[in-house]
């Protein structure tokens, strides 16, 4: 499902012609010192490269489509494959051969609401592909015409084709002599695009073009070699933004936030090259793949570097309940499992506050993007946050990996773009179905949304299609599945205040620290609900507690102050998961 594309940095995709290969932004082949010249690709631009798991699923989704052996036609053999993800809810990855973007993996909701395979190619076609087994149709002549000026292919224009052909199906269409002149979506059944003399055929989406593909011939070793130069002026750049911001935040303890994923990975290698020997942190939030935890300690091994861990102690599993399973516009789990632990961490270990490495690009999101490369957290106070990846996108990250032969999470290699909590809501529908298959733990989060969707009476397509990842899902989605309701509830609304209700003495002993609270003082509705939320629904994150400057606050059993360290600053009542999240809270 398209989405307007978002222009987060400079288009970074080029191709030498001359050798056959990616380059990274304008920089000459590293080979032939040739100019490249720029892929047009769909925005943001964030290339990667195809690993074997991706370039095989391509492969099987082309031959379901069009017969076995096909794919072989349209990606040879001994390939460099590149994929760019386009803005869509579930993926869409565009398929980059030869300097050329050949079609587009998509996995398409419809069809797995229909309980039909739901991968689908969408084949940009050149006029030398062989004819297919099936998923075609044969075009008069008189059609043939108009069709590549842009027309559609009428059904009356249609000679024979595929049978089996089903409703939106990829096809491609053909001339009388079998040449390939464009490619579209089927408007009807196989058997009626062939019977009916009128109406809808095949809505064209690309035309033919004159293209042929080039025979194998590339390598990993050929690419680094074309953008060996490339990668050290990145390199370069980014090793000296380091050194400036260690010398700018000098007074800080240096740390690199390390996630187990690939961008924390490149940034702790561009510290270490930068003459840094920093301290890893890592927070093992409870819901992460056992694999991940692995690299995180391997890492740390292989590069003899301090490793410090801090398990969210709340954690998600406490805490589902009392919130509901987490959503894209209800994102509770990170402040609990990660940020809260996070500031504990720092104001036990570093009490002067650190300068984190962290591993964050432009080009995952619009809000990173506006975050520029230095920011601080309101979440996690002791923190200075910087980036030296900024500007790269994934294909800078993976090729500067493999230039350096770095150990990477297996689980990029089974079809994951992005590592992070295995439960994450911003995970599609494809990554969540490979967890289910390759993953034993999944099944208690399975558990975990059977049994909230019967609580609060949700209907069965609010798990079976993924809707628990938004609390007011797309409207794309709504009409798919014919839903109603404009949001899917978390639990109750918002917690209940009365004007006269008796406040309990722990919620009045933080009005009375916070506020110098006495009987009589005014204080407003608002402050007083926002204390009771913290006492009485306390979830054991940590937030408020690193924000303490005295030690003061401690998480017993719920919210304690130390009155006597207490000296009523109002630091501690900084943002709070319970607060922030309050009219979703289940009571």
């Amino acid at each position: 499902m398209p989405m307007p594309a978002v222009h987060l940095g400079k288009m970074e995709l080029y191709w030498c012609d001359d050798c056959n290969l990616p380059i990274l932004g304008e920089n000459e082949c590293g080979i032939c010192t040739d100019i490249p010249h720029q892929v047009k690709v769909t925005p943001p631009g964030d290339v990667r490269p195809a690993f074997d798991f991706d370039i095989d699923l391509i492969r099987e989704t082309i031959d379901r489509q069009w017969g076995i052996g096909y794919s072989e036609h349209v990606i040879p053999k001994d390939k460099i494959v590149l994929l760019n993800g386009c803005p869509a809810l579930e993926r869409m990855d565009e398929v980059i051969v030869d300097g050329k973007v050949i079609g587009t993996l998509r996995y398409d909701i419809k069809k797995r609401f229909e309980g039909r395979e739901p991968y689908n190619f969408l084949i940009r076609p050149w006029r030398k592909l062989p004819t297919p087994e099936k998923g075609y149709v044969y075009m008069d002549k008189g059609a043939v015409k108009p069709i590549m000026k842009g027309a559609s292919a009428l059904a009356v224009g249609i000679l024979n084709g595929d049978t089996k052909i089903k409703k939106r199906d990829e096809v491609l269409v053909l001339d009388p002599d079998g040449q390939v002149i464009c490619t579209g979506s089927a408007q009807r059944n196989g058997d009626e695009l062939i019977s009916s003399q009128s109406g809808k055929g095949v809505k064209s989406r690309w035309r033919a073009v004159d293209h042929t593909p080039r025979q194998g011939g590339q390598d990993r070793e050929m690419l680094l070699k074309a953008n060996e130069k490339a990668i050290a002026e990145m390199v370069k750049k980014s090793v000296a933004f380091i050194r400036c911001k260690v010398d700018e935040f000098h007074d800080l303890s240096t740390v690199v936030s390390y996630s187990g994923g690939k961008d924390s990975l490149a940034t702790l290698l561009l510290v270490l090259e930068a003459g840094i020997e920093p301290d890893m942190i890592f927070i093992d939030t409870g819901i992460e793949l056992p694999e991940t935890v692995e690299n995180v300690e391997k890492v740390a091994d292989i590069y003899g570097l301090s490793l410090k861990t801090m398990p969210a102690k709340s954690g998600y599993w406490n805490n589902v309940e009392h919130f509901g399973p987490s959503a894209r516009d209800y994102r509770w789990c990170c402040k609990t499992c990660k940020l809260g632990p996070v500031s504990e961490l720092i104001g036990k270990e570093y009490p002067h506050g650190v300068l984190a490495f962290i591993g964050q690009r432009r080009y995952e999101s619009e809000n990173r993007m506006l975050h520029g490369d230095t920011w601080n957290n309101p979440w996690v106070p002791g923190q200075t946050g910087t980036s030296p990846i900024q500007d790269w996108t994934a294909l800078h990250v993976w090729l500067f990996l493999f230039s350096r032969n770095a150990p990477h999470n297996p689980w990029y290699e089974r079809g994951f773009e992005r590592i992070g909590c295995w439960v994450c809501p911003a995970s599609d529908l494809s990554e969540l179905e490979l967890l289910k298959d390759k993953y034993d733990g999944y099944d208690r989060f399975e558990t975990i949304l059977d049994e909230y969707s019967k609580k609060a009476a949700l209907p069965y397509e609010w798990k079976e299609f993924g809707l628990w990842r938004w609390i007011t899902p797309p409207d794309e989605y709504k009409e798919l599945l014919d839903l109603v309701e404009t949001d899917l509830p978390r639990g109750q609304t918002e917690i209940p205040l009365k004007e006269d209700m008796l406040l309990d003495k722990a919620t009045t002993d933080l009005l009375e620290c916070v506020f110098e609270y006495s009987p009589g003082k005014n204080i407003s509705k608002k402050d007083v609900l926002s204390m009771y939320l913290r006492v009485n629904h306390c979830v054991g994150c940590g937030v408020c507690v690193a924000r303490c400057p005295r030690g003061a606050i401690c998480i017993d059993n719920g919210l304690k102050i130390d009155r006597e360290k207490c000296v009523h600053c109002g630091e501690c009542v900084g943002k709070c998961p319970v607060v922030e999240f309050r009219d979703r809270v289940l009571c």
